[in-house]
């Protein structure tokens, strides 16, 4: 395995445990896992903003951008932002050792935010280490389970993975952003305005999510259909919809499999295929949550009447 944004800690003397590029991730993040016991990064120009969560350790921190030096002790959950266009003088970690989840956000994720007409990167979030934020937390340790499912013939969405990637982006606009307000397009007040989708992009939006209900949707996909940035996108088919696109599709999916269900000829794992599910275990857990019985349950007591 070689790092991708990651590759300075393997030249500090690293160890990549994981990578989401080996598992062929087509979502709009990439993540990697990192065993670091000690690093030595010299100066740096960090090309994307990149959120790292500590899943296991404890090491310490020293680290400088154009401030002063930051020193603090990651534990288990705790998190650092490093943003896009930050230029950092070095960063040391001792101690370890300590796995740390990196995750790299792409610039065009956000979509709201707009480079300033200069000639270098400048940063929109805050240079932070040691935080203790419980929904980077849980973002964090819900991607570091995909992760590891490096050996599991069960395949990773690509909707909850953008969904993740979402949530982290909003949760960062929300809170560590850089309060400059002339660094954000309008597109992004349009999107807390509450006016949502207007008819012809939903429209577009609900025959794309028919059209391709069996297959593996993602937010970048339903961003293009919509021709909206997938932050914008997100939050502005929840005020249209009333939820979430993850919800919304889920829902669907298990409304097809209800229907598909009563043909006692065709089997539960076809019906997964056909709704969009990528196992039949994942039907019957999904099922089971929205409806209340397993698949075959449901199926009983439908050609029972």
């Amino acid at each position: 395995m070689s790092g991708g944004f990651g590759s300075k800690y393997l030249d500090g003397g690293s160890n990549l445990l994981k990578s989401s590029a080996d598992l062929g991730w087509t979502s709009v993040l990439t993540a990697e896992m990192y065993r670091h016991v000690t690093l030595e990064c010299s100066d740096f120009l960090q090309p994307v903003t990149e959120v790292v969560v500590n899943i296991a350790g404890t090491a310490y921190f020293r680290r400088r951008a154009a401030g002063t030096e930051q020193r603090f002790v990651s534990h288990t959950g705790s998190a650092s932002i490093c943003p896009q266009g930050v230029a950092v003088r070095y960063l040391h970690l001792n101690s370890g050792p300590v796995d740390l989840l990196h995750i790299y956000m792409p610039q065009d994720l956000f979509g709201t935010l707009r480079q300033r007409e200069e000639s270098t990167m400048n940063p929109s979030f805050e240079y932070i280490g040691g935080l203790h934020d419980p929904l980077i937390q849980g973002i964090g340790f819900a991607v570091a389970e995909e992760l590891a499912r490096r050996d599991s013939q069960e395949a990773t969405s690509r909707l909850m993975l953008d969904s993740l990637a979402v949530g982290l982006a909003a949760r960062l606009l929300q809170r560590y952003r850089i309060d400059d307000r002339k660094n954000f397009t309008e597109s992004y007040f349009d999107a807390n305005s509450g006016r949502g989708l207007d008819r012809a992009r939903l429209k577009r939006v609900l025959e794309y999510i028919q059209h391709n209900l069996d297959r593996d949707i993602s937010l970048d996909d339903l961003a293009n259909a919509a021709c909206l940035s997938v932050f914008h996108f997100s939050r502005s088919f929840k005020v249209a919809t009333g939820a979430s696109p993850i919800r919304y599709i889920s829902d669907l999916r298990i409304k097809r499999a209800q229907s598909l269900l009563i043909d006692k000829d065709v089997s539960i794992s076809e019906i997964a295929m056909q709704s969009g599910f990528t196992s039949a275990a994942n039907l019957a857990r999904s099922f089971r949550k929205t409806v209340g019985v397993s698949p075959s349950e449901y199926r009983l007591q439908r050609t029972c009447r």
